[in-house]
């Protein structure tokens, strides 16, 4: 009991680090200072509660949890995390389609701070055939070519960056944030 404790606590540190910046290392390019970096938009995009809902209204996905949106790190960095289940009997179909629609809504949240650091995804699956979100990332043109392969659980770092190629090219492809809020793609699930 204290072990699975413990892991969960883990699990949770680990998320706070990510999200926090510890894990965001390397050199610069978060951002400067706090004050710089837009935060609470008074108009335009969705709210955390509305994207939580949108990412629902997929069928068969429930949002295990969203970790973002804080005040920056010492660094200046800020991010997501959203963590997604694929409920037993529905599988992966369109995992570009996936990805694509958690970035623009992540992109898309006006309340606290705009994520300029990254985005991580993660989905877990009961599906045989596992599902690899970050292979799912690079077919999407959001990450690049992934070396992992399916499995019951797959994560993905988005990188948004400007200092970096990919993140560069991912702020790019987002525009000015808070982002329009995307349409729910239909076709992402299907029932085995």
């Amino acid at each position: 009991m204290a072990a699975k404790r413990w892991f969960a606590l883990s699990a949770v540190a680990m998320s706070v680090l990510a999200l926090t910046g510890c894990a965001f290392g390397g050199g610069g390019g978060g951002g400067g200072a706090q004050n710089d970096i837009p935060h609470d938009a008074a108009s335009g995009g969705q709210t955390l509660a509305e994207m939580r809902e949108s990412l629902e209204s997929i069928p068969g996905i429930v949002v295990s949890d969203i970790a973002g949106g804080d005040k920056p790190n010492v660094k200046g960095n800020t991010g997501y995390a959203v963590g997604l289940e694929v409920e037993p009997g529905f599988a992966i179909a369109d995992g570009a389609a996936l990805v694509d629609f958690v970035v623009a809504s992540v992109w898309s949240v006006r309340e606290g701070y705009m994520p300029n650091a990254r985005i991580d995804v993660r989905v877990r699956t009961s599906s045989s055939g596992g599902f690899d979100v970050a292979a799912a990332a690079a077919q999407a043109g959001w990450a690049r070519d992934s070396t992992s392969s399916p499995s019951p659980y797959s994560t993905a770092a988005i990188d948004l960056m400007e200092d970096k190629d990919q993140g560069a090219q991912n702020r790019e492809r987002l525009g000015s944030w808070p982002g329009d809020v995307p349409e729910v793609p239909t076709g992402v699930t299907v029932q085995e």
